[in-house]
């Protein structure tokens, strides 16, 4: 079952377990991309749901992802989900939203990626707070 047919009644808690893969790597080189993603989410989903549904009272997705920007299906499936809930929210149109969101998204991999290869380098805190995260201002209609 994808995450969202799993979930708990009246509850609209999500946790997100993240794990990045790399499809070239010499353990993942004879098996199929499909193959991959389903082997992780399953590892994910046999760790953590058990103990998210029954003590934290939430829902659980298995947000797996590949260095070449690809996503396991749950994953893509939660993306759409969000893309949704938040063009509703914003009243922007589903296709510009969920472009926005794949954006971000690989764009984050990618940053994540250099810090794994140069180091952070960054000094200053910064905090959630402090980021401006209107959405609105980003769309043009």
């Amino acid at each position: 079952k994808q995450w969202y047919q799993r979930r708990v009644r009246g509850l609209d808690r999500t946790f997100l377990d993240v794990r990045v893969l790399h499809p070239n790597s010499p353990s993942n080189a004879k098996k199929p991309l499909a193959g991959m993603y389903k082997n992780h989410e399953n590892e994910k989903k046999s760790k953590y749901l058990q103990r998210v549904v029954q003590v934290e009272k939430g829902n659980f997705c298995p947000f797996v992802m590949s260095t070449t920007g690809g996503l396991a299906p749950e994953a893509s499936c939660f993306v759409q989900r969000l893309s949704s809930k938040l063009s509703q929210k914003l009243s922007q149109s589903y296709p510009n939203v969920l472009g926005f969101v794949r954006r971000k998204l690989r764009f984050e991999l990618l940053k994540t990626t250099l810090m794994a290869v140069r180091g952070y380098r960054k000094s200053k805190t910064v905090f959630i707070s402090e980021l401006d995260l209107n959405l609105k201002n980003f769309f043009i209609n």
